[in-house]
């Protein structure tokens, strides 16, 4: 990755300004305890990788760096819709926030520790901005948006977090029993189990429920701890085979690499921004030893 000058406010050790590929700039920090990379297009979190362990974010090596296009892996951000349009089918998927440009507004650094914001693109009188705080522990995602229209607005949106594991077919998922959930594979509404949710198939499931999600995985020794505020419903996604041979950003694999585990405001967890108002979409993902 070539290096690329931003504004002098924006430099600080530890920080590099790269082009991913022409047209696509990206941030880069380090410290003694991580290295993490900030596309600014999608404004995306695209690595996170403590030092000495295995990356905390999967970012698929299939990602195509083209301009407009999304960028597979890391946390893509869905905004101000999930999932289609709810009126215009030829709209973007989980909308145009991860396909635009977003503007780096600020870079700070205390210690081992760096806060970075962003500024999105604006849509029907709403604004958006996105905070990360970065840390040995792991990452905080704060997305916030701003209605400075004239009339209400509904929001989806999610912070869509590929957590990479040794392998998706061994890791297991805790917290979600007794969680009501759609079901997006097999169509229909369910309660999840007792058990931990495990990855046997293709699974794509809101589910609706706001206390912290716990992903563990034996073979890394570590456990992965997904905190959401402001949220009401956390989305599961594993592709599982089939589909990842379907997916052109994604090698054949990819879906034993990676279990995505987002924060969300989707489906029946939509929010109305009337005038004036603001909601914050936080998602805390902290790392930590078996």
């Amino acid at each position: 990755m070539k290096s690329s000058k931003f504004p002098d406010r924006l430099q600080l050790p530890g920080v590099r300004h790269v082009e991913l590929a022409p047209g696509m700039q990206a941030v880069e920090v380090t410290t003694d305890r991580f290295q993490a990379s900030i596309a600014l297009q999608g404004g995306q979190l695209l690595t996170f990788v403590p030092t000495g362990q295995p990356p905390l974010l999967y970012l698929s090596p299939a990602t195509l760096y083209v301009p407009g296009q999304p960028l597979r892996g890391g946390i893509p951000v869905c905004w101000p819709w999930f999932g289609p349009h709810p009126d215009d089918a030829s709209a973007p998927a989980h909308g145009l926030a991860r396909n635009r440009d977003w503007a780096l507004t600020s870079i700070d650094r205390h210690d081992e520790q760096f806060h970075v914001k962003l500024a999105g693109p604006r849509h029907d009188g709403l604004s958006v901005e996105i905070a990360y705080h970065l840390s040995g522990s792991g990452i905080i995602c704060e997305l916030t948006t701003r209605n400075e229209g004239t009339q209400p607005h509904t929001l989806t949106a999610a912070l869509h977090s590929y957590l990479s594991v040794a392998s998706a077919a061994a890791v297991e998922i805790h917290d979600l029993a007794g969680s009501p959930y759609v079901d997006k594979v097999k169509g229909g509404n369910a309660v999840a189990g007792p058990e931990p949710l495990v990855i046997d198939r293709e699974i794509d499931r809101v589910f609706y429920r706001s206390a912290p999600v716990t992903l563990c995985d034996r073979q890394w020794q570590r456990r992965i701890t997904v905190t959401s505020t402001g949220s009401g419903s956390c989305v599961v996604w594993n592709p599982w085979l089939d589909r990842s041979r379907a997916i052109a950003d994604l090698p054949d694999d990819a879906w034993d690499h990676f279990v995505c585990i987002e924060t969300a405001n989707a489906l029946d967890d939509a929010r109305t921004l009337r005038p004036g108002e603001s909601h914050t979409l936080r998602s805390q993902i902290e790392l930590a030893a078996l």
